[in-house]
């Protein structure tokens, strides 16, 4: 088995983890005190970014096959697809708790760091890579690490109303993400090719440096010509 790049993978994933604790946005959903507005653009963001959960697996296992590389690592990322294909769901059923338009949210576009992310994604499952786990690796580890918190702090701290009908995306994560994660890392040490080790390095490096910038508010440009943010 080589470990050199599971132990750089889980230390980019462990960056990330104590990252998103400073974040101005991130940091206060996992306090449980962030506003009504703040819990809202955490959950479209994460509906833009997780929608492709499950397609990236997809695509990842249909790259190993077209080109007959790892193929030990089909059922995992088949079995992966499935249990990550109706998570999306869950952010739109959160949103809709809260009273908002999710049709309005499906046509909109996704943040430009989540359009990097899944054009990474899919440009390693095209080349029969199996390098976006290691983005997969860093989101397990949030999740496994923050989403239970996250959710236990907003129903005591937060103060928004009807927020008890509104945390199945972070409830839905939690304890079970941790095995999750451990065997990812069990599979992936399995990984014989140093492509395809460097692959899964820069797949979780670029999450850790992507991931917080899906939050962000976009850059819309003035009727007098000046950029500004929509931040709230």
């Amino acid at each position: 088995m080589n470990v050199d790049h599971v132990a750089t993978l889980a230390q980019e994933s462990r960056a990330l983890v104590e990252a998103v604790d400073h974040d101005p946005l991130v940091g206060r959903i996992i306090r449980g005190d962030a506003s009504r507005d703040h819990y809202l653009r955490f959950l479209r963001s994460t509906y833009h970014y997780v929608r492709w959960s499950g397609p990236l697996l997809a695509e990842t296992a249909e790259g190993l096959r077209r080109h007959q590389r790892a193929t030990w690592l089909i059922d995992l990322l088949d079995a992966k697809t499935r249990e990550e294909s109706p998570h999306d769901q869950w952010a739109l059923d959160d949103l809709r708790a809260l009273g908002v338009n999710v049709e309005l949210l499906k046509a909109s576009a996704a943040p430009r760091a989540v359009a990097a992310y899944v054009e990474l994604g899919r440009s390693l499952a095209e080349a029969g890579s199996p390098g976006y786990l290691g983005a997969a690796h860093a989101l397990e580890l949030i999740s496994a690490r923050r989403a239970q918190l996250a959710a236990r702090n907003l129903r005591v701290n937060s103060g928004i109303a009807d927020i008890g009908r509104a945390l199945s995306f972070l409830e839905g994560h939690g304890d079970a993400d941790e095995d999750h994660v451990a065997r990812l890392e069990e599979v992936l040490g399995r990984l014989d090719d140093p492509q395809d080790r460097d692959d899964v390095c820069l797949a979780a490096k670029h999450m850790r440096r992507l991931y917080l910038r899906f939050f962000v508010p976009p850059v819309v440009q003035a009727s007098d010509g000046h950029r500004q943010d929509g931040r709230a």
